[in-house]
């Protein structure tokens, strides 16, 4: 084996493509947590593969916590929804049933 065979690779990514990068990942919303790691933070550090792919796990993460908050407050609000309506039922304020 030659000293190539065994060097990683590096993947430069242009410094035009840098700044699209970041600005991309600053205009993502959920990004701003402390949680996702933003390569921009370290003054002067290029924009490599492995800050993109930090960043986008950390968004992940962010982005997965959210959507089950999102799912537990919509269970709760269709349990508010079938209280309210078991209510006006019993007090007799339910709208008609339409059948087809």
């Amino acid at each position: 084996m030659t000293d190539h065979d065994t060097a990683s690779t590096t993947t430069v990514i242009s410094e035009r493509d840098q700044r699209r990068i970041l600005a991309a990942m600053t205009a993502m919303p959920y990004a701003a947590t402390e949680r996702v790691p933003k390569p921009w933070v370290a003054m002067g550090a290029a924009v490599d593969a492995d800050a993109v792919v930090a960043f986008l796990e950390g968004l992940a993460t962010v982005l997965g916590e959210v959507a089950a908050e999102s799912d537990k407050h919509r269970r709760r609000l269709f349990s508010l929804e079938a209280e309210v309506e078991a209510f006006r039922r019993l007090i007799g304020t339910a709208p008609a049933e339409v059948t087809p």
